[in-house]
């Protein structure tokens, strides 16, 4: 029988100057990676062959507002494409928790936006479940690993989420050591 080893944590949880500091970097899918890959290059294609199309007038003109509409769609998923294949590559969520601040941020190569949240205000931090619900825009995005995740918190009449494709255990490890050096209460009421 073979001997299973266990595995090591992606996440790395860090006290600075600037308070806690978590870094949890995406699970590459190489699947995802080869797929986009080769589908962005078929886009740009169709891209460039469209719009030359439509600049060079060689469209009839009864289907130049079709083919105007379906670049605009054909754009938009592109740049979607783009930004997963990325995520892929080089993304990773930060969580930084400073003073009253509660901070998370989704960056690609040094750009992205940060979230900020007021940390009195959060409650009820906890590992959460998560399924994919295809009517949920977030939810959906899980497929391509930019959407959703594991660790949940409610604010205000709200619950957000963040930790896009940890394992459990990972998850776990970051609520403990949030919950250990701030203190956050289960509910409303507490």
């Amino acid at each position: 029988m073979a001997k299973i080893e266990p595995a090591d944590s992606r996440i790395t949880i860090t006290d600075t100057s600037q308070g806690l500091r978590i870094v949890m970097p995406c699970r590459r899918s190489w699947l995802v990676i080869c797929f986009l890959g080769f589908w962005i290059c078929g886009w740009g294609v169709g891209e460039i062959m469209v719009t030359r199309q439509f600049l060079d007038g060689d469209a009839p003109p009864e289907g130049e507002l079709f083919l105007l509409a379906w670049l605009g769609v054909w754009t938009l998923g592109g740049v979607f494409a783009i930004y997963a294949w990325l995520w892929q590559v080089m993304g990773k969520e930060m969580l930084t928790v400073h003073g009253q601040t509660f901070k998370t941020r989704r960056d690609i190569g040094g750009f992205g936006f940060d979230k900020e949240y007021d940390l009195v205000q959060i409650r009820d931090l906890r590992v959460g479940h998560l399924g994919v619900n295809p009517l949920d825009f977030s939810s959906s995005l899980q497929l391509w690993g930019v959407g959703g995740g594991v660790i949940a918190f409610d604010y205000g009449a709200r619950t957000y989420r963040f930790g896009a494709e940890l394992d459990e255990a990972e998850a776990k490890q970051i609520v403990t050591a949030i919950k250990q050096r701030y203190r956050i209460p289960s509910s409303k009421g507490t």
